[in-house]
């Protein structure tokens, strides 16, 4: 039960960051072109999130992140796992 829920969890908060990272995108492209010329609290505050969202994902769940990436070859692998 317990993993479920924190499965769910996990879903909804990342599909909460992709909605807040869309958004932000949005405003800060319209923002910049001079579309929207006054932006709103929310829109400052999901362009403001932006650096936040950019380093989770490059931390976290990027290919690049912490511990991946940096050696693909079995022989410099601690665990000696090639996979």
């Amino acid at each position: 039960m317990a993993v479920a829920v924190k499965r769910f969890l996990t879903l909804l908060a990342a599909f909460a960051g992709m909605v807040l990272g869309i958004e932000g995108l949005r405003s800060t492209v319209a923002w910049w072109r001079g579309e929207l010329p006054t932006p709103t609290l929310l829109e400052w505050g999901s362009m403001a999130s932006l650096p936040l969202l950019g380093w989770l994902w490059w931390r976290h769940l990027s290919p690049f992140g912490k511990g991946r990436g940096h050696c693909l070859d079995a022989s410099c692998r601690r665990d000696g796992d090639p996979g």
